[in-house]
């Protein structure tokens, strides 16, 4: 009798073991669908982004080839801001040079009596800052009073 009550002891024991491994392969095949059903969506949304990134892609290429094209334009115009500036450069050399050579000739010379003729090196300078003063206000003239730039 002790063996026919171990035997049934064990039977109960296998019955509940069985049942609670179906439950648990349930839960798992459940488990496994919910899994296999994210992956396609995420398939889905993959392939979305993928077009959009390639999108983007694409839009920056184009934009990058557009600031490329107008930086070369301003290539142009900064090259020439740089020769106007030289030559804004020389012109202030110029006349810096012409002012100094006329307060140093100031410095060195006595000051010419009434009625002498100035000598060639007063005429010179006399001469230099005439035409300096000249360039000046032919620059003043040509500016645009509105812009400040020249014509």
């Amino acid at each position: 009798m002790l063996i026919q009550i171990s035997a049934i002891i064990v039977a109960v024991a296998f019955v509940f073991l069985v049942f609670y491994l179906i439950q648990t392969l349930k839960s798992l095949k459940h488990s496994l669908d919910e899994i296999t059903s994210t992956m396609g969506q995420m398939k889905n949304e993959v392939t979305q982004i993928s077009s959009e990134v390639q999108d983007v892609i694409l839009n920056t290429n184009e934009m990058a080839i557009d600031v490329r094209v107008k930086l070369a334009k301003l290539n142009h115009l900064f090259g020439s801001v740089n020769d106007v500036g030289q030559v804004i450069h020389e012109l202030t050399t110029s006349v810096k040079q012409s002012a100094t050579s006329l307060i140093s000739a100031v410095k060195q010379t006595s000051i010419m009596k009434e009625g002498a003729k100035p000598s060639p090196k007063w005429q010179a300078i006399i001469q230099g800052a005439a035409i300096s003063f000249d360039m000046w206000q032919k620059m003043k003239t040509k500016k645009s009073p509105s812009t400040g730039v020249m014509k």
